[in-house]
């Protein structure tokens, strides 16, 4: 069974979904947990979004956000 790993997360969905664009354009799988919440609910709801990656892209998928997030400050 394979293990994921926590690689990003932020309240602002837009951020988590330019991760997950930037870690797809390198062939990294990921998923967004926490997506459609507010969807489900009649208030909106204050709730971080998490992404995930498999574990073995973990290392890999670290560079590439923390290289995006120098580039971003």
């Amino acid at each position: 069974m394979e293990e994921f790993i926590r690689i990003y997360q932020s309240n602002i969905l837009f951020q988590v979904e330019i991760m997950k664009g930037k870690l797809a354009a390198n062939g990294i799988e990921s998923y967004v947990k926490n997506e459609f919440v507010n969807n489900l609910s009649v208030m909106p709801v204050n709730q971080d979004y998490i992404l995930y990656v498999a574990e073995e892209n973990a290392a890999e998928a670290e560079r590439i956000i923390s290289e995006t997030d120098d580039a971003e400050s």
